[in-house]
């Protein structure tokens, strides 16, 4: 089982981890643990914009993560506002194949319940990208990118075939990598 922990700033369901679970097609354990990243952004923080720099501070984390509490992917949830350099702001930022994700929240902002569906798509993407996924031009599956925040809206949490079954055969590659270096 390929284990997933998300650290978060924000109040998310109780079922929020079943949620990632059943678009992860079960193959995920995912925990949610309650945070304070306050001290870390500020060190990230481009005063002048008002955002914290994500690329950078993927870079600082991302060796010191490694395998943090032998979780295989951890996803740092932030309610802050990040940028990269080129864009004016993201909503989430991993590496192909990396094992830490930042997800943004400002700008996720609405009413309850399309709120914590916009962080849901937005872990299941980011994620997606750790497992090896591209973005994808269907503008309905879960890895299309998101420009705008009703990009995000438009999209549905769910993987389209194609991205699914090339996620599948990843999620089952890494069970069993996971497997082996857990028996050895």
């Amino acid at each position: 089982m390929i284990k997933v922990l998300i650290l978060t700033e924000v109040d998310l369901p109780s079922d929020f981890p079943k949620w990632v679970e059943h678009y992860l097609e079960g193959m995920v354990n995912v925990q949610v643990r309650k945070t304070d990243f306050e001290g870390l952004k500020s060190q990230f923080r481009d005063a002048r914009r008002g955002q914290v720099r994500a690329d950078e501070l993927l870079d600082y984390l991302e060796p010191r993560v490694g395998d943090y509490e032998d979780f295989d992917r951890i996803v740092l949830i932030m309610d802050d506002d990040g940028y990269v350099r080129g864009l004016n702001f993201v909503f989430g930022v991993t590496k192909i194949e990396g094992n830490l994700v930042l997800i943004f929240t400002k700008r996720l902002l609405g009413p309850q319940d399309i709120y914590y569906q916009r962080i849901l798509k937005e872990v299941l993407h980011e994620l997606g990208h750790t497992f090896g996924l591209e973005h994808c031009s269907d503008p309905r599956c879960v890895m299309y990118f998101s420009n705008t925040v009703e990009d995000t809206d438009n999209k549905g949490p769910a993987f389209c075939q194609r991205c699914s079954e090339k996620l599948s055969r990843r999620l089952r590659l890494g069970k069993i990598m996971h497997q082996k270096f857990s028996q050895a």
